[in-house]
């Protein structure tokens, strides 16, 4: 018998389309209306990123203090100032010794062909038997009584120098030029100076050692009063030979007299080198 209750409501039938579109509506517009709210709020109450950072703006933040504190010590500013002059300071000194160090390469790079420069002391004094006014046997320098005036010894890497000052057997300093000097550099390593004649009785040595340690500097001197570049008759030895005593005493030419009797003329240390720049980077 059917029953006369009345049958159950269907739970699964579908909401109208009404229905979800309002709901759908209202769940978008409280979002929306959450996330405006949220970034009035955020401009509103928070200070800008410049702001944070200025220590002008935030006097009281300890770090904005910290920074005025140091910017107002002047024992630190003066230590920075310091630190910067030693710096630019060492940066100009290294420059000019590079710039030194290549003048001098190509200085003594050029002396060893440039024959012009080497015999300009003695240009007009090269004949044999030419005797000039003021150039005569009493004005021949003597190695003994000639003094070293100046000397610059540099770090090992860097060309050194000395000055000689060539002087007459009674002691008279020379003003001209026309003498052949030789210098050896002799310790952990040896060379041969590079000698200039400045033609005023003054030679200048110029020399680069590579390695640091002590050095002894051998000095001589060959001739005086150009003899060194005056070329004998092509028969010189044969009348020398068979008329004694011709062509005068030979010690006249070949002096070769040692500065010191023989010894070192000076000692020398040389430090460790200081430029640490290759070649390639000058």
């Amino acid at each position: 018998m059917p029953s006369s209750s009345p049958l159950p409501k269907n739970h699964n039938e579908p909401v109208p389309r009404l229905m979800r579109f309002l709901c759908f509506s209202v769940c978008v517009g409280a979002l929306f209306l959450l996330c405006l709210l949220y970034f009035t709020d955020m401009t509103n109450y928070s200070p800008h990123f410049a702001v944070v950072v200025s220590r002008r703006q935030v006097p009281g933040h300890p770090f904005g203090k910290g920074i005025k504190k140091l910017n107002s010590n002047k024992n630190f500013n003066s230590l920075i100032n310091s630190k910067k002059r030693q710096y630019n300071t060492k940066k100009l000194l290294i420059s000019r010794r590079l710039q030194d160090f290549q003048s001098e390469w190509l200085r003594q790079r050029r002396a060893r062909v440039d024959w012009k420069n080497i015999i300009e002391p003695c240009a007009d004094n090269m004949a044999w038997g030419l005797v000039k006014e003021h150039w005569g046997k009493t004005n021949r320098s003597n190695a003994t009584t000639s003094d070293i005036i100046f000397k610059d010894i540099r770090p090992a890497g860097e060309f050194s120098k000395i000055f000689i000052q060539s002087k007459t057997s009674d002691n008279r300093t020379k003003l001209i030029g026309g003498d052949t000097w030789r210098v050896y550099v002799r310790g952990p390593t040896s060379i041969a100076a590079t000698v200039f004649d400045h033609n005023n009785g003054t030679y200048e040595a110029l020399f680069l050692i590579t390695e640091p340690g002590l050095y002894e500097l051998m000095i001589y001197l060959d001739y005086s009063l150009c003899d060194g570049f005056k070329d004998p008759p092509s028969d010189w030895f044969v009348i020398g030979y068979r008329r004694e005593g011709e062509l005068g005493p030979l010690d006249e030419y070949l002096v070769t007299q040692s500065f010191n009797n023989g010894q070192p003329a000076i000692t020398i240390n040389v430090t460790k080198d200081h430029l640490k720049v290759p070649i390639s980077g000058m």
